[in-house]
């Protein structure tokens, strides 16, 4: 076999090799353009200096205009909300359950997903922002000694990719992804 042959086999060879690896990897989702940061920062404090109320940050970090429910906290049916979370953790060895505050959120009829986005959604540009307040001293009265950890989780709106292509065409971008505050904690005495 002659040094050209050997050559034109090799080829081959290494592409149905690379046929076969890429055959096998699974399609990459596409990216959606819409970036959103959420932060959080106290308030306002108790008389003891623990946080009694926070407040969120929702930013369009990105480079195109997002559209997206008014990112209330608590529930909206459908996604779109802020959710605080809340854990404890006893600071009695002898007591190590912890405890934590939660919420579920529950479905109800509503229009149909571009009929919200169109009539109810607000339109947030890059750079622009949307502040929330969260109540944590009813959540948090009478609480025994311990370590409160705490963060704010943004859970995005429900959409198929039937949806988010409809409304792309539409010209609408909203998030898809959840995003959290980074964890804070404090303790209490």
């Amino acid at each position: 076999m002659t040094k050209t042959g050997r050559m034109a086999i090799v080829a081959l060879i290494v592409s149905v090799c690379a046929s076969a690896v890429a055959a096998q990897q699974k399609p990459e989702k596409p990216t959606n353009p819409a970036h959103l940061e959420l932060t959080m920062e106290v308030a306002a404090t108790t008389e003891e200096g623990y946080p009694s109320v926070l407040r969120v940050i929702t930013k369009n970090v990105g480079n195109v205009a997002v559209d997206m429910p008014m990112p209330v906290l608590g529930c909206i049916p459908h996604g779109g909300y802020i959710v605080v979370h809340i854990k404890w953790k006893s600071s009695d060895t002898k007591n190590q359950i912890g405890g934590g505050w939660d919420f579920g959120c529950g479905k109800s009829d509503s229009p149909g997903l571009m009929e919200r986005v169109h009539d109810k959604w607000i339109h947030l540009r890059p750079g622009e922002i949307v502040i929330s307040s969260q109540n944590l001293h009813e959540i948090l009265t009478k609480i025994d000694p311990g370590t409160v950890e705490y963060w704010f989780q943004y859970v995005p709106p429900e959409a198929g990719a039937k949806d988010l292509a409809e409304l792309q065409q539409a010209g609408y971008i909203i998030p898809t992804e959840k995003i959290e505050t980074a964890h804070q904690s404090f303790v209490v005495y």
